[in-house]
């Protein structure tokens, strides 16, 4: 019987890519481009959740690199009853185009946070890993603009910031579901995280070894982009959270 799926959630800019892609190495594990399925408040099925995903060009991309035409994803989704349903299929739909049937699926879409709940109620067993990163360094990222679109200094903060209110409430309720992961320690010594993480989703360690170029130490690129009333301003609304992980 195969293991329930993982989520890797978190703020955007804050390396659930590289973890994605780190992981990807091991032979059991699966996991698409980013699906969104839980992030929308919208209810499934509604008008406005479905418009998501078939207006949205980011989104559509990210089928076709998958694999997965609008036909066959079309007709998945008008037939599934709930975004539990329609993540199964989907994640079905990948592994054969993967020729991986057996492997374990997971997701990585970091906006999925503000849907933990509904995530965690559609699949009870599975457990969520969230790697956060130095808030300064992800506003940097965001008001660069050069993965996605250029944000305001108090829109990148309001990123990190929400994904942490949802995080550690999320942890007040079930927190053996969750396991935490320094983006700083993941690029500094990978080793040991992965060790940590593979465990803690009850995965053999030993098929996955991490190319030396895959991982890149944490550069701080604030301290040449962000002004000092900036950096002010981002330590300021990030509290009690940046002192909580220890960025200060």
């Amino acid at each position: 019987m195969k293991k329930p799926p993982f989520f890797i959630v978190g703020c955007v800019r804050s390396g659930t890519t590289l973890l994605r892609d780190v992981l990807r190495i091991h032979p059991n594990l699966e996991c698409p481009e980013e699906t969104h399925f839980f992030r929308w408040g919208d209810p499934f099925a509604t008008h406005r959740y479905g418009i998501q995903y078939f207006k949205n060009k980011h989104i559509q991309k990210h089928r076709e690199i998958d694999g997965i035409s609008e036909q066959e994803f079309l007709a998945i989704y008008r037939t599934s009853v709930s975004r539990k349903m329609l993540a199964e299929r989907y994640a079905e739909l990948y592994l054969q185009k993967r020729g991986n049937i057996n492997a374990r699926w997971f997701d990585k879409t970091p906006q999925n946070i503000y849907g933990i709940l509904l995530l965690s109620a559609a699949f009870p067993e599975s457990k969520f890993i969230h790697i956060h990163r130095n808030p300064l360094n992800v506003v940097c990222s965001l008001m660069e603009g050069k993965v996605m679109p250029v944000h305001s200094l108090m829109g990148g903060v309001n990123y990190w910031v929400e994904a942490m209110q949802i995080i550690n409430a999320f942890k007040l309720g079930e927190p053996e579901k969750l396991l935490e992961i320094s983006y700083e320690e993941f690029t500094n010594r990978p080793e040991e995280p992965i060790q940590k993480l593979l465990a803690f989703i009850e995965e053999d360690a030993g098929p996955l070894e991490i190319p030396a170029h895959y991982i890149h130490k944490e550069n701080n690129k604030y301290k040449n982009k962000l002004s000092q009333a900036q950096i002010a301003a981002v330590r300021k609304r990030c509290e009690p959270y940046f002192t909580q992980y220890n960025y200060e």
